[in-house]
């Protein structure tokens, strides 16, 4: 079991964490609470069980991006998950270089906890296997490791890709790799699969005379119900609805 600090100047937000983490039965229980950064540093510091930190970033005294600050400027190992109810990409990119393992916005769901933390548990585990100690900073490195990725992603889009196991296949740890990617390319690597398959799903219906059940097929969605409800909810309109819309453009096009 992992022991859980969460830090939110929101005593309701403090107290949902802590019964949603609680109760999830993944590992991990909350075991203190702090209301600013400052408060959160001093308890990491006097309390050696604390495993993971879950903080949101907006704080008086100080922010959840100074409490990493100083967590990394004092050698402080524990992994921190940031919350945030700004979808701002600078937060998030500064977050990511000071080591955060994930950034979730609020409102967030159980699933997302969950799948989260599934995740940091995997690389909190003892492992026998070799973990590659890359530092962060190695920008260099970690740009030509992303561009292979972003490469995989592009040209094999319609197969079942996981970053984990691509970042085995690559010799790198996969949370390393996570952070990596959502750093350079501002998303996260689910999230920029979807967007490609998207993409090339409108191409498809575009451009083919494809069923919509082929399409899905032909962008790496087996399931046809759940590709007209990614597609409806990434795009705006079913495929059915995209592709009478691109056929009536065309037609205005050509008058």
């Amino acid at each position: 079991m992992y022991n859980v600090l969460v830090v939110d100047d929101e005593v309701w937000m403090c107290e949902g964490f802590k019964k949603v983490i609680n109760k999830l039965d993944c590992g991990f229980t909350v075991i203190d609470t702090s209301r600013d950064g400052r408060q959160a540093l001093t308890k990491l510091e006097n309390n050696k069980q604390i495993d993971v930190v879950v903080t949101d970033i907006h704080m008086p005294i100080m922010s959840g991006l100074e409490l990493m600050e100083e967590m990394k400027s004092r050698s402080l190992p524990q992994p921190v998950i940031v919350i945030s109810a700004h979808n701002d990409f600078e937060y998030a990119r500064t977050a990511m270089r000071y080591g955060a393992v994930d950034y979730l916005l609020k409102p967030i769901n159980n699933d997302e906890i969950y799948d989260v933390l599934t995740n940091l548990k995997e690389q909190l585990n003892p492992k026998d296997n070799k973990e590659d100690k890359v530092d962060i900073a190695e920008v260099n490195g970690g740009v030509e490791l992303v561009k292979s990725v972003l490469s995989i992603i592009e040209h094999s889009y319609m197969e079942d890709l996981s970053l984990s196991v691509l970042a085995d296949q690559a010799g790198f740890n996969s949370s390393y790799l996570s952070r990596l990617f959502k750093l350079e390319t501002g998303a996260g690597f689910v999230q920029y699969l979807r967007n490609v398959r998207m993409k090339h799903a409108c191409r498809l219906l575009k451009k083919t005379e494809l069923t919509n059940k082929d399409v899905a097929k032909e962008v790496g969605f087996w399931d046809e119900k759940h590709f007209r409800r990614t597609f409806k909810k990434d795009i705006g309109l079913t495929p059915g609805e995209y592709r009478e819309k691109v056929k009536l453009e065309d037609s205005h096009t050509n008058i």
